[in-house]
């Protein structure tokens, strides 16, 4: 007889407990909302509306293909300092006094060593390299964390980071 209230209780339990939780499931409270806005920041109201927005400027910018391998540097260079001022000239050709090789950091990682290294003196930027790449007349033996071994001419050199 015991077991047979148990029963029934539990039975009672188990459906008053499925009934909160059906109401709690199709139940939303409202939910007061409170909107601060953020102190000290001031934003300039949008001034024209999303759809005057031209929608041939998005074909514009896909037709660009900014990824394309026959892409090309810009003439001239984009002053984020002063946008207005116009653009600033590419830099000058490398001179005579910034020979190669020169070394202007290196990555040792798990997917192996990288350089940014100019090494030929035709071309005015970096490159990067890993092991066994060649620029110019050299050959990139091994990179190290703060030097580079390479082969050339004049036979192997080690080329080291210079600290400012």
């Amino acid at each position: 007889m015991n077991s047979v209230r148990l029963e029934l209780a539990l039975r009672a339990v188990i459906a008053i407990s499925m009934g909160i939780a059906v109401v709690a499931l199709v139940w939303r409270p409202s939910v007061p909302m409170l909107e601060v806005a953020p102190a000290g920041v001031d934003f300039p109201p949008i001034t024209r509306p999303l759809s005057t927005i031209d929608p041939a400027a998005g074909q514009t910018i896909v037709a660009a293909d900014i990824f394309s391998a026959s892409r090309t540097a810009p003439a001239v260079r984009y002053n984020p300092v002063d946008p207005d001022a116009g653009n600033v000239p590419d830099p000058s050709p490398i001179t005579e006094d910034q020979a190669v090789p020169q070394l202007y950091g290196t990555v040792v990682g798990p997917r192996g060593a990288s350089a940014l290294m100019r090494l030929d003196a035709g071309t005015t930027g970096a490159q990067l390299y890993r092991e066994g790449d060649r620029g110019g007349t050299y050959r990139v033996e091994e990179i190290d964390e703060q030097s580079v071994v390479l082969s050339g001419p004049e036979g192997r050199i080690v080329v080291r980071l210079v600290h400012p």
